[in-house]
């Protein structure tokens, strides 16, 4: 019997070593609006550091958009522009923060 609960605690110990600190960055799946023919990029702000993420992307008309989250703890703003009208139709702003 106590092999048997001594087996079940490290059983336990070693599912939770295995399991804490190794969370990788968050992937985000967005649904965007339904839009109509023509061009439509999509942008995302880095809000912490003033700039674009990287260069604008082509929609695909799928009707969500997945991108990872490059780093914990940091706003990202992902829009959806219109090229022919010149504007932004969509925006969400999203952010991934740890906690203890």
């Amino acid at each position: 019997m106590k092999k048997l609960g001594l087996a079940v605690i490290l059983m336990i110990a070693l599912c939770g070593s295995s399991f804490s600190g190794n969370v990788g960055l968050p992937t985000e799946n967005i649904a965007l609006p339904d839009v109509g023919n023509g061009t439509y990029l999509i942008c995302i702000w880095d809000d912490n550091s003033g700039t674009w993420l990287r260069g604008f992307e082509q929609y695909t008309r799928t009707g969500e958009y997945e991108f990872q989250v490059p780093e914990w703890g940091k706003w990202y703003w992902v829009g959806l522009w219109d090229e022919a009208k010149g504007d932004y139709i969509f925006g969400k702003w999203i952010g991934h923060f740890l906690s203890e």
